[in-house]
């Protein structure tokens, strides 16, 4: 008998959804009435980084001082909560990929599999971009850049909690990290748990390749293969 389960954690951006612009243009306005400096931010700057990782980058690269990170941080991230809130729901250039809904609602109903989040948004930031689409629903639980700013701390704190809610004990090859990042890899890698990288960007085969991530794929699979990868099928 097959007692086997699988603990799959997802990333938000660029694996289930694209944001669209609005919460990188919030970051360099908020920023700039902060700081009185227009500090750019690209693909680069963001991609895979927690939210105050991303805010101490920019800070560092606007000149502003050691002692005043911390306090301008503070400020930031209510004011960025606040206007998130407003903006993003009526952004006209989020999506959702589309074999999300199907492969999350097959995976949510089936025996053995249970859903997380692992990703660089604070969790009050997640909920927003994940709400339009309807997708927290299937994710009552996860670990946020609000746990901890280090993204390699984040997977042993969605698997704490989802042992606590569910009452189940996960071994390290029934956690998998599915993310379309060479940091969604490595804290998957790091942490002895199995990385799954979606490299929807040309250049991001390269990348995994650097890390040697093995389940690369340029979407998220199928339920089914994930099952079979996780050995339920």
């Amino acid at each position: 008998m097959n007692d086997r389960k699988a603990l799959f954690l997802f990333d938000i951006d660029g694996t289930l959804i694209l944001p669209g612009k609005t919460a990188r243009r919030l970051f360099v306005e908020i920023i700039e009435q902060l700081t009185g400096k227009h500090t750019p931010l690209e693909f680069k700057h963001v991609a895979g980084f927690t939210d105050p990782k991303i805010v101490g980058e920019m800070l560092q690269r606007s000149g502003v001082s050691d002692d005043s990170v911390d306090q301008i941080k503070s400020s930031f991230f209510p004011k960025y909560f606040e206007r998130m809130k407003l903006e993003y729901p009526v952004a006209d250039d989020k999506i959702v990929y589309p074999e999300v809904q199907e492969m999350l609602e097959e995976l949510r109903d089936s025996n053995n599999v249970y859903l997380g989040l692992v990703t660089g948004n604070m969790e009050t930031t997640a909920r927003i971009k994940l709400e339009p689409f309807g997708l927290n629903d299937f994710f009552s639980l996860g670990a946020f850049a609000s746990d901890h700013p280090e993204r390699n701390n984040l997977p042993p704190i969605a698997v704490a909690r989802a042992e606590e809610k569910w009452n189940v004990k996960f071994s390290q090859d029934e956690v998998f990290v599915i993310g379309d990042t060479i940091h969604d890899v490595i804290c998957a890698q790091v942490n002895g748990y199995i990385p799954i990288g979606i490299a929807r960007r040309d250049d991001a085969i390269s990348e995994f390749e650097s890390v040697k991530a093995t389940n690369v794929f340029r979407e998220i699979p199928p339920a089914i293969m994930l099952k079979k990868l996780a050995s339920l099928e």
